[in-house]
């Protein structure tokens, strides 16, 4: 008997591919909200520490005006930039979601193909082992009937 052969493996190939491309474009997505929220988290923890400075310099007695002004620049210009990068975030949260059900339906689509070479394949066992009882059963008659 043949080797089993799929006729449509060029589709689940092409699904496959297609799948992984969605997940390529979905993971940079992703990446680029990472990376906002990362930097979001820097100027949190960068404000957090220049108000202990301030603090430990207004223990210690070595407080000035200036240092608390500059502070405070800071600490209202990185609020600016954590709304900002907030608002990006946001707006990249529609565009993923899109990604993520194009993902979803490719890989259904990935799936069905499989389904059916996974059943064409037990077909091709059924008739395998079909004909290869077949086979064994007439070795056997000859055997049996030369003995």
């Amino acid at each position: 008997m043949k080797k089993f052969e799929f006729r449509l493996q060029t589709l689940l190939d092409l699904r496959i591919s297609k799948e992984h491309a969605i997940k390529a474009e979905l993971a940079r997505l992703i990446a680029k909200q990472n990376e906002e929220i990362a930097l979001q988290q820097n100027y949190k923890r960068r404000v957090t520490e220049y108000y202990a400075r301030l603090s430990a310099s207004m223990r210690q007695g070595t407080f000035s005006y200036s240092e608390a002004l500059m502070c405070e620049r800071f600490a209202y210009n990185a609020e600016k930039a954590i709304a900002l990068s907030q608002k990006r975030v946001e707006q990249m949260q529609p565009e993923i979601e899109k990604v993520r059900q194009r993902l979803i339906q490719a890989s259904k689509e990935r799936k069905v193909v499989e389904r059916l070479k996974e059943k064409k394949y037990e077909e091709y066992m059924y008739q395998y082992n079909r004909e290869m009882g077949k086979e064994l059963d007439d070795l056997n008659q000859r055997m049996y009937n030369n003995a």
